[in-house]
């Protein structure tokens, strides 16, 4: 049986399947969490089990997760 996507949970096919992060998604689906880039296995940041695109989004999402 296929995985489901971690972004929009539909089945992700062998063809189109990114396997990153402990999670599968479909290439156009792994994407950063702040602008929604679409990311590859050489240009992404990993977080808390989620895709960035680089420091800046990364801190981003530190601050809005950890500061009230």
């Amino acid at each position: 049986m296929n995985p489901l996507c971690s972004r929009c949970n539909l089945v992700v096919y062998p063809t189109e399947k990114v396997n990153c992060l402990d999670k599968y998604w479909h290439k156009g689906c792994f994407s950063c969490e702040v602008c929604k880039m679409t990311l590859n296995m050489k240009n992404y940041k990993g977080f808390e089990k989620r895709p960035y695109c680089n420091a800046r989004s990364l801190r981003i999402a530190f601050l809005q997760m950890h500061c009230p």
